[in-house]
């Protein structure tokens, strides 16, 4: 296996956007210090603050966007056109082409201002976790996953150390969804925009336009940045949950023999590809295994031919393929249903039972800046 950066491994052909973002979070005014490896000092209490502040502020912008687009049709229709109700279509024109403007002008200072304030929550969280991201390995890899996170950009089409995270996503599914992270943020604002004024419309409610429009546009834009900022604490606390569980399956004790080390390899590719997404995280994982194991070559995934080898192995080991596969399982976007399925068919394998409100427990220790060890993963599994 080549030393390839996991930065590109990751993103090999990032955009002109993500490039100036990535290079803004790795400056040194906005890293905290030159440590190659992230912390694990979270505050749980600024994390929520970061959010709430994030949020509040895309609401205001929803407020004030959705009172001039809906006080403005308003005062248009009937303040100067005397309401329109005789004007023909092509005498309305006018209207409409200056309507359609002033909201895309609107839309698009909105969209800005949204993004600005996903990027300041952005720094917030890394600064308060204490994510160091330069210019070269693991902090690259850091600063373009924080980036894309920050401006909503789907996981790129990426295989990394022999590993299709897509392997189980049909063509329509990732058409679908790169259409869908297109229209989050910036079509579905302006869609949204059309859909308010046309219902106020059936509704015969135009004239409370500005107060439907308002909190409307305002939920939106809540849910928006709320989503960002969710998906950047698990950026960004990923890593040091990756680091703490790695540290004890792999550095303390006997060294994994050949046995072991294929089966977490193998359960870890098997996790990443049920996860259906090219996650920062993920490669993070598989280059911190990769480089724990002295491991060079591509991963041939073949897991169905190493989870019969688990019931073979003493319970310590066990533990530490659980605990492994646990930790791959919480730091991606979200716990897909394939990879709790995975985490059942090993711990039946193991003589255990996967407690899946305790995983689910743990993943979300996990985003509220808690940090994941061990002896933690072990929680979410019961003896039969």
């Amino acid at each position: 296996m080549s030393k390839q950066d996991p930065g590109d491994r990751y993103s090999p052909d990032p955009n002109y956007l993500e490039r100036r973002v990535a290079a803004y979070l790795a400056h040194p005014s906005v890293r905290r210090d030159d440590d190659h490896r992230p912390a694990t000092n979270a505050d749980s209490d600024e994390l929520r603050n970061a959010t709430r502040q994030a949020v509040v502020l895309a609401m205001l912008a929803g407020i004030i966007s959705g009172g001039l687009i809906g006080g403005s049709e308003v005062w248009i229709r009937q303040g100067l056109l005397g309401g329109m109700e005789d004007l023909a279509w092509r005498e309305q024109l006018p209207y409409w082409t200056g309507f359609l403007v002033f909201t895309g002008i609107i839309s698009a200072i909105e969209i800005a201002f949204l993004y600005w304030v996903a990027l300041r929550g952005v720094v917030r969280v890394t600064r308060n976790v204490g994510l160091v991201m330069g210019k070269e390995g693991y902090p690259g890899l850091f600063a373009r996953g924080m980036a894309r996170g920050a401006l909503e950009f789907p996981s790129p089409r990426v295989e990394f150390f022999g590993v299709d995270p897509y392997a189980y996503v049909s063509r329509w599914r990732l058409a679908a969804r790169n259409i869908g992270y297109k229209m989050k943020v910036g079509v579905s604002s302006f869609l949204l925009r059309v859909f308010a004024r046309r219902v106020a419309a059936r509704l015969a409610l135009r004239g409370m336009v500005p107060l439907i429009a308002g909190p409307l546009y305002a939920a939106w834009n809540a849910y928006i940045v709320w989503r960002i900022m969710r998906e950047a604490r698990v950026r960004a606390l990923g890593p040091a949950a990756v680091d703490a569980v790695l540290h004890q399956a792999l550095g303390e004790g006997e060294p994994p023999d050949d046995r072991l080390a294929s089966a977490i390899l193998q359960g870890t590719g098997e996790i990443v590809r049920r996860g259906c997404e090219a996650h920062p995280n993920y490669v993070y994982l598989l280059s911190r295994l990769c480089e724990e194991l002295g491991y060079e070559d591509e991963i041939d995934v073949k897991w169905n031919a190493h989870c019969a080898a688990l019931e073979e192995m003493k319970d310590t080991e066990q533990a530490r393929v659980l605990a492994v596969l646990s930790v791959a399982a919480i730091v991606g976007s979200k716990t897909r249903r394939g990879q709790k399925s995975l985490l059942r068919e090993a711990a039946k394998a193991c003589g255990r039972q996967l407690q899946e409100s305790k995983l689910k427990a743990l993943r979300s220790g996990l985003v509220s800046g808690r940090a994941i060890g061990f002896q933690d993963t072990q929680l979410a599994y019961s003896s039969k």
